[in-house]
C-alpha cells in the first residue's frame, strides 16, 4: 500500500524523535555517570547538599576520610578504581592540590608520585601529559623553559633530562651497563677508563683491518651488500672501535692544533667517545679522494637506508645543539632495529630515544 506523503513525513518525523531520544538518554546517561548509583542516605547523613554527589564523595564518606573542607574538590576528581586512589586524595589533598589537579596526577608514574610525596605543593600543569616527566628535575624544566621559550615544554622536558641545561663534562656520570647495544656515550656519560667489549673482531677496512663488536660486523656487511646492489657503491670503514689510550692521543693533537673549544666540536674526550663501545663506525666511499669521506649521493642513500640494518647516523645535521658535535655524515652506530627504525622515523638522535623509550621516570 502506498502511503500519503504526509503520513511518510509524520512516520519520519517519529523516527528522528526517537533517535534524538535515543542519543538524548546516553548523554544524560554519560554525564551522570559518576553519580549514579550514589547512596543519598549518606548525604543527608552528613548534611551535604545533593548538588556534590559524586562517586569520589561517597568513597571518601564509605571509607571515612571525607573532610567537609575538600567538598568543592571531591566534585571535581573522577572516581576510578586505582589502587593508590585513597592514598592520592589523603596525600595531595592537603598539599593544596585542587581536583582537578588530583586527576592528573593518575598520570605520573608511582616513582614520580613517591618523589611528589615528599615535596610541598608545585605547579605542574604543564607537564602531567608528558611520558618523561621527572620531579626531579622540575626546577631546572623551568629555568630552562624561561631562557627558551621556543621549545614546547615536552621538548624542554627531554632537553633537560639530556642535561642540555648544564655544561658539558660536568661530573659526567660514568656509564653502568657498557656491554648494552643502546648505550649513551656523549659529554654527559662517559665510560669506564679500562672498559674493552669482549666480542671484538676485525673487518676489512680503508687503511687496513678495523675492529668493532660482532653484532656491529655482521649488520655492517649487511649494509655494505645492500649499498653495492642498490646504489652502486662501496663503503668501508676507516676506524670502529678505539681504546681510551688511543682516543687520549687522538684528542690531544686536536687540542694541539686548534685549541680545546675547537677541538670539543668535532672529538670526544677520552672515555667519552662512543668508538669505545666498538659500536660506532666511520665509513668512507673508497673511489672519493682522499678528502672525501662521502658524496652528497652515497651520503642520502646512507641516511635513508642505514636504519634497514640497525645503524642510525649518529651526528646529523641541525642536531649539534643535542649531540654536541658537528654533522658527521659518516659516523654511524648500531643500535639494533627496533631502536633505529623508531629513530629514523621519528627525526630523533640516541639522546632523544633513550630519555623517551628507555628510561623509567
Amino acid at each position: 500500500m502506498k502511503l500519503k506523503p504526509w503520513v511518510k513525513k509524520a512516520l519520519s518525523f517519529i523516527m528522528i524523535g526517537i533517535i534524538i531520544g535515543i542519543i538524548g538518554f546516553e548523554v544524560v546517561k554519560y554525564f551522570h555517570k559518576d553519580t549514579e548509583k550514589i547512596d543519598n542516605s549518606l548525604l543527608k547523613e552528613h548534611n551535604i547538599a545533593e548538588k556534590y554527589a559524586s562517586k569520589t564523595l561517597e568513597y571518601v564518606l564509605k571509607n571515612n576520610i571525607y573532610e567537609e573542607k575538600y567538598l568543592d574538590e571531591y566534585a571535581q576528581i573522577e572516581f576510578n578504581d586505582a589502587a593508590n586512589f585513597k592514598e592520592i586524595l589523603l596525600t595531595f589533598l592537603p598539599k593544596g592540590y585542587r581536583g582537578e589537579e588530583i586527576n592528573y596526577l593518575f598520570n605520573l608514574s608511582q616513582t614520580n608520585l613517591d618523589k611528589l610525596k615528599e615535596k610541598d605543593y608545585l605547579d605542574l600543569k604543564n607537564y602531567y601529559q608528558i611520558k618523561n616527566f621527572n620531579v626531579d628535575n622540575f626546577e631546572r624544566y623551568n629555568a630552562y623553559y624561561q631562557k627558551n621559550s621556543k621549545y614546547s615544554y615536552a621538548d624542554v622536558v627531554t632537553y633537560v633530562n639530556i642535561n642540555l641545561d648544564l655544561p658539558v663534562y660536568t661530573n659526567p656520570a660514568e656509564v653502568s651497563e657498557p656491554n648494552d647495544l643502546l648505550v649513551l656515550v656523549n659529554k654527559y656519560n662517559c665510560l669506564p677508563k679500562n672498559y674493552s667489549p669482549s666480542d671484538l673482531t676485525n673487518v676489512n677496512g680503508t687503511y687496513g683491518s678495523v675492529p668493532m663488536r660482532r653484532v656491529a660486523k655482521e649488520a655492517l656487511e649487511k649494509l655494505q651488500k645492500a649499498v653495492q646492489s642498490e646504489a652502486n657503491f662501496v663503503l668501508l670503514p676507516t676506524t670502529a672501535y678505539r681504546n681510551y689510550s688511543f682516543q687520549s692521543t687522538l684528542y690531544n693533537n686536536y687540542v694541539a692544533k686548534d685549541g680545546v673549544a675547537a677541538a670539543d666540536t668535532y672529538s670526544a674526550r677520552p672515555g667519552c667517545s662512543e668508538h669505545q663501545t666498538g659500536l660506532a663506525i666511520d665509513l668512507k666511499n673508497p673511489a672519493t679522494s682522499s678528502d672525501i669521506r662521502l658524496t652528497e649521493e652515497n651520503y642520502e642513500w646512507l641516511k635513508n637506508n642505514s636504519y634497514r640494518f640497525g645503524f642510525i647516523i649518529r651526528f646529523p645535521k641541525a642536531k649539534e645543539f643535542i649531540t654536541g658535535y658537528q654533522e658527521e655524515n659518516w659516523h654511524i652506530r648500531y643500535v639494533g632495529m627496533d631502536a633505529a627504525k623508531t629513530i629514523y622515523e621519528n627525526n630523533l638522535t640516541l639522546e632523544e630515544y633513550v630519555d623517551l623509550y628507555v628510561k623509567k621516570y
